[in-house]
């Protein structure tokens, strides 16, 4: 990942906006990338909660956030006409929407 972020800020420094690559490069977080990855695969909000040690509330509106993200990108991929990239947001969509985190109402 932080290769492609250093990728993204050569090609900013190419477009002439003033940028340190590794600077932008190691801004980017990637504590998450494996609790969302479980998260899709099936994994217990239980179980992901173990796997840092972000508050429970801070977990769900990190996937809340990603799953209107991923709903964005699939409606800007159709705008373009690109099917293959909206199918890819759409599942993605599919896979974080469930469970808990979507609950109407924690108080059940």
């Amino acid at each position: 990942m932080r290769d492609t972020a250093r990728r993204v800020a050569k090609t900013m420094q190419e477009a002439n906006i003033t940028i340190d690559v590794e600077e932008y490069a190691t801004s980017f977080n990637t504590n998450m990338v494996d609790v969302l990855i479980a998260w899709c695969e099936g994994a217990k909000f239980s179980q992901i909660c173990k796997m840092t040690d972000m508050f429970e509330g801070s977990i769900i509106r990190l996937i809340r956030r990603l799953e209107e993200l991923l709903r964005q990108l699939t409606l800007a991929a159709h705008s373009i006409g690109n099917a293959e990239l909206e199918k890819k947001f759409e599942l993605g969509g599919k896979q974080i929407k469930r469970d808990i985190v979507f609950a109407a109402s924690l108080y059940l």
